[in-house]
């Protein structure tokens, strides 16, 4: 099992759209979280990425993420009645240390549970984009604006775990010595190959020309119907978030005491949310044409 979601191209609307669309589509639903407090909007815009990532067929991705996710969730739950006592239902009292209460509060603990939940929603949009949008794709993007940057991020990608690889081989051969070295000799040593290594491709890299290169010419692709279902879905989903916002349909006041929206408004615009992230791939030109290369 990978630690990140790994691209693999898959029939789906998100995976036939352009990169730049299919990464502004998970962006919008990674960028709704941050404007919202209130628990009902912020349920449903987890809906809208596990819906989104259920039509992209990458469900079994998002799940092993989730279950990384959900510790970091879990710590700020547990963090977050400690470092603050506002609100005034006390459900613990600590007593003084530190020159300070240590009090958990009711209202401290949901604000934990409302942060804890944008964590998820946050975490699992952009597992959702390194799950559903192609890397090198993005790279190609890059590389019409600065050909030496594109070139470096492609290479630090597939280089970091061929030197992570290398460190962990020099750690054991040196476990297996009489006399261990210590852990800076080791360091070193790490370094050292990975410079070393760093020299041998950059002259590999001379020698094919790369120091010549230039800014390539623009390869025009015609937008499909994905690309302008995906966009659109991203921009409404980020209209939507700011007009929501700016209306207060998604009021929250935590301290002193709780108090959550929940009205027709909320309703509406969680199943806005909802509706906007499964839009792409629903109907017969959600389906037709997904897997062309």
């Amino acid at each position: 099992m990978s630690l990140v979601p790994v691209y693999r191209r898959r029939a789906s609307a998100l995976h036939a759209a352009r990169a730049g669309v299919s990464a502004s589509f998970c962006l919008a639903l990674a960028f709704a979280p941050i404007l919202f407090d209130n628990p009902i909007v912020l349920g449903a815009l987890l809906c809208a990425v596990i819906a989104a990532g259920i039509g992209a067929g990458v469900a079994r991705e998002l799940r092993r993420w989730a279950a990384i996710a959900f510790g970091l969730a879990l710590l700020v739950v547990i963090v977050n009645p400690l470092v603050t006592s506002d609100g005034l239902t006390v459900l613990v009292r600590g007593g003084s240390f530190l020159g300070r209460r240590w009090d958990i509060t009711l209202e401290a603990t949901i604000y934990g549970a409302v942060a804890a939940l944008r964590v998820l929603d946050v975490v699992l949009a952009f597992a959702l984009l390194s799950a559903a949008v192609d890397p090198d794709e993005l790279l190609r993007a890059l590389r019409r604006v600065s050909y030496r940057s594109a070139l470096t991020a492609a290479l630090t990608t597939r280089l970091v775990p061929v030197l992570a690889r290398d460190a962990s081989r020099k750690s054991e051969a040196a476990r297996c010595r009489p006399r261990p070295p210590g852990r800076s000799t080791v360091a070193r040593a790490a370094v050292a190959g990975s410079l070393e290594r760093a020299v041998e491709l950059a002259a590999a890299l001379e020698v094919r020309g790369y120091s010549r290169a230039r800014r390539p010419q623009v390869a025009r692709r015609p937008w499909s119907r994905h690309d302008f279902r995906v966009l659109a879905s991203a921009v409404a989903i980020a209209g939507l978030a700011v007009v929501a916002k700016l209306a207060g349909a998604g009021g929250f006041q935590a301290y002193p005491t709780t108090h959550v929206s929940a009205g027709p408004a909320q309703a509406a615009v969680a199943v806005a949310f909802v509706a906007l992230a499964a839009a792409p791939f629903l109907g017969a030109a959600g389906r037709l044409g997904v897997a062309r290369a």
